[in-house]
């Protein structure tokens, strides 16, 4: 997976505004293609209808899961003899802030082998929020939505899942081929053709973080990965991060309040 995405989808926020299941949809359901400020899901159970999106025309199947992105031109209509019923979901979509879809390209619909699995994620999402589960709604309802959109990634056709931007996925590749060596915002700056201060600006509304403090989150990573799953002495691991031996305790022992030698005793013990 293409880094800047793998990024935006780990710092990705989800909120639900609304769902419901309709069974099936009223029989004048339908509209001419407009926008909303919001994203949505639909999970077609049967029935006939048309949906279109950013003028790509699309006859919805039992077994699709749609994912229909805030801001595309969309409109639907559903036929009155046999009309569709589906589960469906409104949300928001952020990362930072930035709305995902502005973003990412993510596949308008996939289809779905594990029908029953999906259905039960819709059926949770409504469960929750209410009863005894009313306090913790919200998470719950996140944890669905979450849970829906890895579906939807998973299951995405070859070529449907990108950046919109390639600029930021290198970025992050150079950084993660270049670990073991000296890197500064001026060198990135440098090897991008950026301003080092517009780069600084830059770089955090994209992922959240500056560069530095990315850099050190992934050398700290790449440390804990080493000290689990291989032998290497502490010396030679801190140069795989380009690291001397005496900082990359200080700065791990800061992060995990253990030292290497105590992280890789207690991860080996269990």
């Amino acid at each position: 997976m293409d880094p800047a995405l793998r990024e935006h989808l780990r710092r990705l926020d989800l909120d639900l505004l609304m769902a419901g299941h309709a069974d099936p949809v009223p029989a004048d359901w339908g509209r001419s293609a407009r926008s909303d400020g919001y994203n949505r899901f639909y999970l077609i159970l049967d029935g006939v209808g048309s949906i279109s999106s950013d003028g790509v025309e699309y006859q919805p199947r039992p077994g699709q899961l749609y994912f229909l992105p805030a801001g595309s031109a969309l409109g639907f209509s559903t036929s009155r003899e046999r009309p569709l019923r589906k589960y469906w979901a409104h949300f928001t979509a952020t990362v930072g802030e930035h709305d995902l879809a502005t973003l990412v390209t993510l596949p308008r619909v996939v289809e779905v082998a594990e029908l029953p699995a999906v259905q039960e994620m819709f059926v949770r999402l409504l469960a929750a929020g209410k009863g005894a589960a009313q306090v913790t709604g919200p998470l719950r309802q996140r944890a669905v939505l979450m849970e829906l959109t890895a579906y939807l990634v998973e299951h995405a056709p070859l070529g449907s899942l990108r950046p919109l931007s390639e600029g930021p996925g290198r970025i992050l590749e150079y950084i993660d081929a270049h670990l073991d060596e000296v890197l500064t915002v001026g060198r990135l700056a440098e090897v991008f053709h950026y301003n080092p201060t517009y780069f600084i600006t830059y770089f955090a509304q994209l992922f959240g973080v500056s560069p530095n403090q990315y850099i050190r989150q992934l050398r700290v990573e790449r440390v804990k990965q080493a000290l689990i799953h291989s032998e290497l002495r502490i010396e030679e691991i801190a140069g795989t991060v380009g690291w001397e031996a005496s900082y990359l305790s200080r700065v791990f022992r800061q992060v995990t309040s253990l030292t290497p030698t105590q992280y890789r005793a207690l991860h080996r013990a269990s």
